[in-house]
């Protein structure tokens, strides 16, 4: 059974069993009788959730989701993500200009405050066990959320609170997934990556009817990797089926992943809006850049930075696919002419982004043709923050052509087998296979 196949009176065996780990350092036990669909009680209240009752409840559909009816003894407390935030604030001086606001509290007190039903506390325990450090990347999240909110929403503070709430629970649906895809490292093909890319939908199912959580925080979760342009996942929705939440919180965790990742965070932010227009509404990027001028921590320094030399061969690389792009532009026009509309939205999602890439290289002016003039114009460029732009540069086109064949893998693999071959022939003419 996978993620996405799951309904919420099901027992997912995944959860469990990260339920049954945590039950091995403290007591988790059942909040309220545990009833099967047909009426039997399998555990009354007060109960045990141990290793000794893990068939016993994968053995029936349950009347109401076990996340709702489980209860984590010393489990995470609100109180705790005072210090987790302002312990991030220390280690990325970025994320706390990004959060400041002179007209509410400090971000890491609103989540010291927030309150926790019990379903929801132990939801983010059991997560907190399974990912350990991921609860600080949750808690960034949250943060970068409610200081968004802050800016594009002035004066609706549930909504706020609603956000970064959102922001520490938009991952659990990681729980729910095959353990052997999540590790580091691991190839996934499109069939392993569909499952993945599922656990926003799986945690939209756990959380809207959860007491604490509710629709909103579940629609806001849902969409956490969907963007404005219709290229995110696991839907592709974009336009105005992109509610503000959904991309609020996209943005969030989106600008978290880059305070995480890279050295230059702002800057790589910078290029990516640059590089790829429409993935956040205009509001959305103007209220990032606000907060970025109110950075006064000292810009990141690459001690060592990259020569821009050794990124010659990388754009020769890019060249050489956008090209390969270029001779297959009436191969592409004809399958879209004679196209199921299934694949035809598939073809036409990946020739947009195509064109956007193709776009973006053009206006860095690296498209040269002749390597020796790129190699002279490189070799005069010494100014270090210009160095360390065009190195960006390179690696978030890389990224966005990685991310197209995944993303056109993932879509095709819903497609017929007949369809889907289609896409993966094009994905082969591009990589010149």
């Amino acid at each position: 059974m996978t993620a996405d196949e799951t309904a919420p009176e099901e027992v997912n065996p995944h959860y469990l069993d990260h339920v049954i780990r945590v039950s091995e350092s403290r007591a988790v036990e059942a909040a309220e009788d545990i009833v099967s669909q047909n009426g039997i009680k399998l555990l009354a209240k007060g109960a045990r959730i141990n290793d000794k009752v893990r068939e016993r409840l994968l053995m029936h559909k349950l009347q109401k989701p076990l996340e709702d009816c489980i209860q984590v003894t010393q489990g995470v407390m609100p109180e705790s993500f005072g210090p987790l935030g302002e312990a991030l604030f220390e280690q990325h001086p970025l994320l706390k200009a990004l959060c400041a606001h002179d007209l509410y509290p400090s971000a890491p007190k609103t989540l010291a405050t927030l309150k926790l039903s019990i379903p929801v506390q132990s939801l983010l325990t059991v997560y907190a066990e399974h990912q350990g450090e991921r609860l600080k990347h949750t808690a960034g999240v949250a943060m970068l959320a409610l200081a968004l909110a802050r800016r594009m929403l002035p004066g609706e503070t549930e909504r706020h609170r609603m956000l970064a709430l959102a922001g520490l629970l938009h991952d659990v649906g990681e729980l729910y997934i095959d353990p052997q895809f999540m590790r580091p490292g691991t190839p996934l093909g499109p069939p392993e990556w569909r499952h993945v890319a599922s656990h926003p939908i799986v945690a939209e199912r756990v959380l809207r009817n959860m007491p604490g959580a509710g629709k909103e925080i579940a629609s806001a979760v849902l969409h956490h990797h969907e963007r404005l342009d219709g290229f995110g996942y696991p839907r592709g929705v974009q336009g105005t089926a992109l509610p503000l939440n959904g991309q609020i919180l996209a943005a969030a965790e989106w600008l978290m992943a880059l305070i995480e990742t890279s050295m230059t965070p702002i800057t790589r932010a910078s290029v990516a809006t640059r590089l790829i227009p429409g993935e956040f509404s205009r509001e959305l990027t103007e209220a990032i850049a606000a907060a970025a001028l109110a950075d006064t921590s000292p810009a990141a320094v690459v001690a060592d930075p990259m020569p821009l030399e050794s990124a010659i061969p990388r754009v020769i690389g890019i060249a050489s696919t956008l090209e390969r792009f270029r001779e297959a532009r009436p191969w592409i026009d004809k399958h879209i002419a004679a196209a199921r509309p299934g694949l035809r939205a598939v073809l036409e999602a990946g020739l947009q982004r195509l064109l956007r890439i193709q776009t973006a290289f053009s206006s860095t002016g690296l498209d040269t043709h002749d390597p020796d003039a790129l190699v002279a114009g490189l070799a005069e460029q010494r100014d270090p923050e210009l160095q360390v732009e065009l190195m960006t540069v390179v690696g978030e086109l890389e990224w966005r052509l990685r991310e197209l064949e995944r993303e056109s893998l993932l879509r095709a693999g819903l497609l017929p087998a007949e369809e889907s071959a289609v896409m993966r022939e094009l994905i082969g003419k591009l990589k010149g296979e």
